[in-house]
């Protein structure tokens, strides 16, 4: 254990010397300044327009668990990690309806402009429904999966490919069901926000609104899968610049990331909910104890790719 820490601290420490500066992302317009703020939690910002993804930014203790309080939204960190409200967000897009994926989506309301969708699965539409506007909610039908949609004033085009959520521990998968119509109440402990259908995200840059030429392309997967579950079927010559990947239970399943990889062939790997989410992550994470990350940043896991992967730091630039 203590090696596997070390070795984590070493890693994240070279990170820094590849990653934009803390907090004060550069703006360039004319490319995503991606951001990441923890577990699944990306903040992007584009040509004028803002995306996040899988809004949790509340740590709810081991604790607060066990006693059965129920899940609360922590707006001080909220603004701590958004900024103020300020109406700027575009688009949210949830990978699943688990609460470390979508439990704070109700608590940034204020943060959306007039028009922007929270985009996920059906089951976690309907997680959110009690607490957010129904023209709020984009809960995806099957024939859209694998379809571009476009959002962001068009200056984004996202495809969705239905994944899968690798088992927490000893072969379970945790709260893995999936809603078929709207709750009445809002989910009130954190074993209510169930799992749903998984999505990984394929996400297009445009170089002008609703245009074919692509700027950057990225991949979102939030929870890990066997491979070739969840992998998008493109076949369009488009590179992918960067891959965001879950690290949790990585080797609870076949072939992860190695597949996916060898598959996707992307410029940079960043390794993404990683931290130990019970306690506050954003400026001192801890590393979940159960991922062992010397398997993981090798280059037999990283298809000889290791020189190209790196450990994602809350609060830093991609």
């Amino acid at each position: 254990m203590k090696h596997n820490l070390l070795l984590l601290s070493l890693l994240l420490s070279l990170c820094l010397f590849n990653q934009a500066q803390a907090y004060n992302c550069p703006i360039d317009a004319t490319k995503p300044a991606i951001r990441y703020l923890g577990v699944g939690a990306l903040d992007i910002h584009y040509q004028g327009t803002r995306l996040l993804t899988d809004p949790f930014y509340s740590p709810q203790s081991l604790w607060d668990i066990a006693s059965f309080t129920p899940y609360t939204p922590n707006h001080s960190q909220i603004k701590t990690v958004l900024g103020s409200a300020n109406q700027s967000v575009n688009a949210v897009l949830i990978g699943h309806g688990h609460y470390d994926h979508a439990a704070d989506a109700p608590a940034i309301k204020e943060y959306l402009t007039d028009h922007a969708q929270i985009i996920s699965s059906k089951s976690t539409q309907f997680l959110l429904a009690s607490k957010m506007q129904s023209n709020r909610l984009k809960g995806l039908n099957k024939e859209e999966f694998g379809q571009w949609l476009t959002i962001a004033n068009g200056w984004v085009r996202i495809m969705a490919t239905p994944s899968e959520h690798a088992p927490q521990a000893l072969g379970i998968n945790l709260f893995p069901h999936n809603h078929d119509h709207a709750l009445e109440d809002s989910p009130k402990y954190v074993w209510h926000w169930t799992q749903g259908t998984n999505i990984n995200w394929l996400v297009d840059f445009l170089a002008a609104p609703n245009s074919e030429a692509v700027v950057e392309r990225i991949f979102i997967q939030t929870s890990a899968s066997a491979f070739p579950v969840g992998i998008p079927d493109i076949q369009d010559g488009i590179n992918i610049n960067k891959v965001f990947l879950a690290a949790a239970s990585f080797d609870h399943v076949d072939d992860y990331p190695t597949g996916l990889i060898k598959q996707l062939e992307p410029n940079k790997i960043i390794f993404i909910h990683w931290e130990n989410f019970f306690k506050p992550w954003f400026n001192q994470p801890d590393a979940l104890s159960l991922i062992d990350f010397d398997k993981l940043m090798s280059n037999s896991t990283l298809a000889n790719r290791a020189k190209d992967a790196l450990i994602g730091q809350p609060g830093f630039c991609y």
